[in-house]
């Protein structure tokens, strides 16, 4: 029977990385570092590629990097030989999520990697030591592209059961707002940034696109994709508009209410008793404006 692995040390420029992540510089030179004053202290993962000249490499990127970094040629490797292509990717996915600290989306995009690799979520949740209601969830979010609530949930700035309520809401996302408010306790900051996000999505879509006049390659936007963002940033000044007259019409409420208690000398004694016989400039400028209205 063949042996499943074995150690050698094979040239560098052998090796291919074939899931290769970005690391912060910060990261990348602490790894460097360790390996220049300790010595390398775990070998890297290689199967053999399946042309038969040279490696896929399976896990290690930073230590494989660092190594060319320094100046070496060759390096210490695991040699898989019981792996195919497909599972080596998937271990070194796998691998990535695992042990890195995510930055939003990370996590998400590893999931969708595993799943356009034909995997389903019961798979995903094994391999990934995720809850298999999470995983589902996630996977629902991706389906219905919301790319803004995914980053919301990495961020931990709204949980994933309120999500994806908001998701499957269309036109009504409010109530379900609502409805986190007064059965999952969706409270205090929690509950303004939950708001905020429906309003985001709501103006400016499911999706996070870059700002700005230019695209990432220089060219200019096209008149389509003009007039789509002409249409978004109306429909937010509608949205700010709408909200402004709510607030005013609040605020005439609250006017006409203090006007009408201002009347009654019991309660200007109340207030004079309780030591609360001072009011906001604003209000008390707004009250005297009413009263010159109705002289």
């Amino acid at each position: 029977m063949s042996k499943k692995y074995d150690i050698q040390t094979i040239a560098i420029d052998k090796i291919t990385v074939i899931n290769s992540r970005e690391r912060s510089e910060k990261s990348f030179q602490a790894v460097k570092g360790n390996i220049e004053n300790v010595g390398l202290k775990k070998p890297v993962t290689v199967r053999p590629s399946d042309d038969g000249d040279g490696y896929d490499l399976v896990c290690g990127e930073g230590r494989l990097k660092s190594f060319i970094a320094l100046g070496q040629e060759t390096i210490p490797a695991i040699v898989r030989h019981d792996l195919s292509k497909e599972d080596a990717f998937v271990m070194s996915l796998v691998e990535n999520m695992a042990r890195r600290q995510h930055s939003a989306m990370d996590l998400l995009k590893g999931i969708e990697l595993l799943k356009s690799q034909g995997y389903g979520m019961a798979d995903i949740s094994r391999k990934t030591g995720l809850a298999d209601s999470y995983v589902s969830g996630i996977m629902t979010l991706l389906s219905k592209g919301e790319e803004r609530l995914l980053t919301a949930i990495e961020k931990n700035q709204i949980p994933i059961t309120i999500a994806i309520k908001i998701a499957s809401s269309p036109g009504d996302e409010q109530k379900a707002l609502q409805d986190a408010y007064e059965k999952e306790g969706l409270r205090g900051n929690r509950f303004v940034t939950a708001q905020r996000l429906v309003e985001k999505r709501r103006t400016l879509g499911k999706g996070i696109r870059n700002s700005g006049t230019r695209k990432k390659d220089g060219q200019t936007l096209s008149a389509r994709e003009m007039v789509r963002k002409f249409k978004t940033e109306m429909d937010r000044m509608r949205s700010l508009v709408e909200k402004a007259n709510r607030t005013e019409a609040t605020l005439l409420i609250v006017v006409e209410s203090f006007y009408n208690l201002m009347q009654d000398d019991n309660f200007k004694t109340l207030l004079r008793a309780e030591n609360l016989n001072t009011m906001p400039e604003s209000l008390s400028d707004m009250i005297e404006q009413r009263e010159e209205s109705h002289v």
